[in-house]
């Protein structure tokens, strides 16, 4: 747990807010149109990315906000943030980066975020629970963008950081869509990925509590242990607690 407060007061509570401000719908759908272009050039994208996504992302285009972060390596993100259902329940965040030194530079698609929201009995504008799904893609995971250098982490935390506005109790990730049964990488690094930003499986936590405690004493976890922890887990998603407000 004391990681978990470490991930939770570095990664979210202790970096500068991100605002987002509303975006003209024309300029909204002249960017929905850039990511979908690029989303269809990506591999295996077909079939992995519901293309009805796109055309709700359409519906609600009028409601589109952004923002923009500057990365650890100095370069830009801009984040779209594009409703998909009415009371914004569920959306997208659409990201690109941007080489500041560079004027000519118009950006990249890089990747989406996609979320909702577990209202139950949280108060107004707020949720008990966020639902968030992950994908960078494939030329620009891993910092194989020179040009603008990121990790997955970074982008993967900004998410985190605007959605929490909303206040939840738990961020919550799909365990078979994101993590073993994922078409966008190998299960077992997911794994690694996930339990290393505190998430775990609720019926597996003793497991997952051992895999993190030798993560972060920089051990290796074994393939054997994590194919342990997937196989005896039967959660439908993976839990990471935030039960510290400011």
């Amino acid at each position: 747990m004391q990681e978990r407060q470490r991930v939770l007061r570095h990664d979210i509570l202790g970096q500068r807010e991100i605002h987002l401000y509303p975006l003209p719908a024309s300029e909204a759908a002249t960017e929905l149109s850039r990511f979908a272009h690029e989303l269809w050039q990506m591999p295996n994208m077909d079939g992995y990315f519901d293309h009805s996504h796109i055309a709700n992302m359409r519906e609600h285009q009028h409601q589109a906000e952004h923002g923009f972060a500057t990365l650890p390596g100095g370069g830009i993100l801009e984040i779209l943030s594009i409703p998909t259902l009415p009371n914004q329940v569920m959306g997208f965040h659409l990201f690109s980066v941007f080489d500041p030194a560079d004027e000519a530079d118009p950006g990249r698609v890089i990747g989406y975020t996609i979320w909702s929201l577990e209202r139950g009995a949280a108060d107004f504008g707020r949720a008990e629970a966020v639902r968030m799904a992950f994908d960078i893609f494939p030329p620009y995971r891993e910092q194989r963008y020179s040009k603008v250098p990121f990790t997955n982490h970074s982008i993967y935390n900004i998410s985190r950081r605007i959605l929490y506005r909303h206040r939840p109790r738990r961020f919550l990730v799909d365990a078979r869509s994101q993590i073993s049964a994922t078409r966008s990488s190998r299960s077992l690094k997911r794994a690694i990925y996930y339990l290393k930003r505190g998430y775990f499986p609720p019926d597996q936590q003793a497991l997952a509590d051992s895999c993190l405690d030798r993560l972060t004493r920089h051990q290796p976890v074994s393939p054997r242990t994590l194919r342990k922890l997937l196989r005896l887990s039967q959660a439908v998603f993976w839990v990471f607690p935030v039960e510290e407000y400011v």
